[in-house]
């Protein structure tokens, strides 16, 4: 079987997650008059109907001059983008970060940075309807670690079980968007299996902070302080003990909105029999909201894609 351009094969969720958000960003930025206005103002030489790279990365790096994530200074980071932008728009590469400057960029209504973001995490094993989830939440949430003062404008969290059926390590990837100027920190509170913090990417694990009984709290430091409007990625890997029984559930809360969430469990050997996605009304009991038969993957896996989450507690249960 022939490789994708990326490397990885033709059926990796990751590259069909790509191509299908390349296809979709292709398609609106060609497609909506708003959108490819933008782009045709800075087309030199018009060649064909095709899309123009040259002209698309010229506008994405005019955002992040002004956002501040790049200094003015730096002249050549449009001719630097067009591979980039290239590689995105032919689904042949994406990354977190290009998605959300694509769309920030060009000032993608809330219905279509939904719609991308669902193709680049691979649509959900139910059909929503395109709705997320709200006001399920009856008893106060955990206490903030530090004020909120950004939105989460992207949201992608892997679980991973191993043979023992225990949680071993979950990967989460923030998008963060400041909501005034000077911020220079993530934090949140998991429950209080993880033992530590790995593989950090756009900031620095500060350290353990105190929180509710059953819970930790976990801080990072980002890699530059945030004006308001900013993006900021986050990524990183945490680590956890084994509890005392088997996995039989995964929950995510959010006390605030949460656009573009994906979740993903993925177990290793040990699959379970039957699995509900589910919501709840309190994060660490409290009665179910939502049940919904799930089936879970001839790969071991059990996915759902929510274009937004607020006040609300979502996911997984099931039965070995």
């Amino acid at each position: 079987m022939a490789a994708t351009p990326t490397g990885r094969q033709p059926d990796d969720p990751q590259a069909q997650g790509a191509a299908a958000a390349g296809s979709a960003l292709r398609g609106l930025l060609t497609g909506r008059p708003a959108y490819r206005n933008r782009w045709l103002a800075h087309v030199r030489r018009k060649r064909g109907d095709g899309i123009s790279y040259s002209a698309v990365s010229q506008v994405v790096a005019l955002h992040v001059w002004d956002s501040g994530l790049r200094p003015d200074t730096d002249r050549d980071l449009p001719r630097r983008l067009r591979d980039r932008v290239r590689q995105a728009l032919l689904g042949e590469q994406l990354t977190h970060e290009t998605v959300t400057w694509l769309t920030d960029s060009f000032e993608f209504s809330a219905e279509d940075t939904a719609l991308v973001w669902e193709a680049f995490s691979g649509r959900s094993e139910l059909d929503l309807d395109g709705s997320g989830i709200t006001s399920t939440l009856r008893h106060p949430p955990v206490p903030l670690v530090q004020p909120q003062r950004h939105r989460t404008t992207a949201l992608f969290s892997r679980y991973h079980l191993g043979a023992d059926r225990m949680l071993r390590r979950t990967e989460h990837s923030h998008v963060l968007l400041a909501l005034e100027d000077g911020v220079d920190s993530y934090a949140y509170s998991p429950r209080d299996t993880v033992t530590g913090v790995e593989s950090v990417v756009g900031g620095t694990f500060t350290g353990f902070r105190p929180s509710s009984p059953g819970f930790v709290g976990l801080r990072f430091g980002l890699d530059r302080r945030l004006r308001r409007g900013q993006h900021a990625s986050l990524h990183y890997t945490t680590v956890h003990r084994p509890t005392p029984g088997p996995c039989v559930q995964l929950r995510r809360a959010a006390r605030k909105r949460i656009d573009n969430v994906d979740l993903r469990i993925l177990f290793d050997r040990a699959v379970p029999r039957r699995a509900w996605w589910c919501a709840w009304d309190d994060y660490d009991a409290g009665e179910l909201v939502r049940d919904v038969p799930l089936d879970v993957g001839a790969d071991g896996a059990m996915h759902q894609f929510l274009p937004y989450l607020e006040e609300a507690v979502v996911g997984f249960r099931w039965e070995w």
